[in-house]
Formats: structure tokens, C-alpha cells, sequence
């Protein structure tokens, strides 16, 4: 429900001058990772990441549970080359291709440690053997934290609360993994693992195993 209501307002991440030197990098990492590649997007939500694809890869299937953030998402300039799918992250449907490249930005952090394999196993069965996994999120920043924690779960999951439209208070997962944590959940399912740390952000290039 969170997520939702917040549809309209994602994009505000992407505007913080702050943020604009790492993201400039990860765009030009994104845009040589897919070009010419077919790339499933998990969780596209407003399609930021969607359109730095369009303009490279040669075809985007793009998803999201929350139709509102497709919404906003379609109101983007994209090509005939680019399609939106509503569908749950952990339950996606059966597609006519195995695509090359899988994208999943910001939304690793919103998935709990003990499902963080069956996630990964799930996607990778939708992509080619071989096929190029990405991931982006945020790294941790005490200094710019405007969210206060409030608790962490037996699994080690760390809680946020969100203050949403009219002054509704959510609380919702938000993890910052390490590097080793980040390495052992892909390990059964990946390998050739690149992690890259940013200011803001991190971010994963891995392959999926050829059984």
C-alpha cells in the first residue's frame, strides 16, 4: 500500500544533486550491459530505468505489482520495442522468450533475507543461460538517513517507517547489505560477481550458472 501512494513521487530520488555523479555512472554502466540484449526489469516502477534501457537494449519487457507506478511509467517516451507487464516480483509470468538481461534497481533492499534466494532463483528462470544479472540499491548514509529504523526481525531484516499521503505511517523492509551478504545470496545461482560501491549506491553484474 506503501508503494502505492508514494507512485507519484519516486522520481524525486533521481532529482537530489547529490546523487547526480553516481548516477551518471550507473547509466553508462546500465546502457553497456544491455545494448542490443532483450532485458527483463523487475519492480520498473515509474520507468526511469526503463527508458536508459530503451535506448540500447533491443527489446524490454518491463514489470511492476503496482499498477499506479505503471501508470506513471507510460507516460514516458518509449518506443514500440518497450512493454509493461503487471506482475508480483515472486510470482512472474511465463514469457515467450528467455531474455539476455535481468535488471532489479532499488528494489533489493525491499526483499526479505529469507527470500532473497527463492527471488533469485525465480527471476534467473526467466532469463537465458548465461544471462547477465544486474542489481542497483542504495548503500547505508547516516549522514543523509531521513527515515527512522524501527526494529530488526529474527532473519535479520532491518524496518523503516515511512511517513506516506496524509501523514499515514508505514513500516516497510529496507535492508543495506554488505558485500558478503551480497555474495552468498547469489552464490548458488551465480557467478561471476562484480560488486561496485558508489557513494549512494551499489551495484551487482553477475552471470547465471549454465547448469
Amino acid at each position: 500500500m506503501y508503494y502505492k501512494h508514494r507512485a507519484f513521487e519516486y522520481d524525486g530520488i533521481y532529482e537530489m544533486h547529490r546523487r547526480q555523479t553516481d548516477l551518471g555512472w550507473l547509466r553508462t554502466w546500465v546502457t553497456r550491459h544491455v545494448r542490443g540484449k532483450t532485458v527483463l526489469e523487475i519492480a520498473a516502477g515509474t520507468g526511469y530505468w526503463t527508458q536508459v534501457c530503451s535506448r540500447s537494449a533491443r527489446l524490454v519487457v518491463a514489470t511492476d505489482c503496482n499498477v499506479n507506478t505503471l501508470t506513471v511509467a507510460a507516460r514516458r517516451q518509449f518506443g514500440s520495442k518497450v512493454s509493461f507487464v503487471a506482475a508480483d516480483a515472486f510470482r512472474l509470468p511465463a514469457f515467450k522468450t528467455r531474455f539476455e538481461v535481468g535488471i532489479a534497481f532499488l528494489w533489493w533492499s525491499h526483499v526479505k533475507k529469507q527470500e532473497q534466494r527463492k527471488f533469485i532463483a525465480q527471476f534467473l528462470s526467466r532469463l537465458a543461460p548465461g544471462a547477465k544479472l544486474l542489481l542497483v540499491d542504495e548503500v547505508y548514509r547516516k549522514d543523509a538517513a531521513k527515515n527512522s529504523m524501527s526494529r530488526h526481525d529474527r532473519f535479520g531484516n532491518r524496518y523503516e517507517i515511512r511517513v506516506g499521503t496524509n501523514n499515514v505511517l508505514y513500516e516497510i523492509v529496507k535492508n543495506y547489505p554488505a558485500n558478503d551478504a551480497l555474495m552468498c545470496s547469489l552464490s548458488d545461482h551465480c557467478d561471476r560477481v562484480r560488486i561496485k560501491r558508489l557513494g549512494h549506491f551499489w551495484a551487482i553484474s553477475a552471470r547465471a550458472k549454465v547448469p
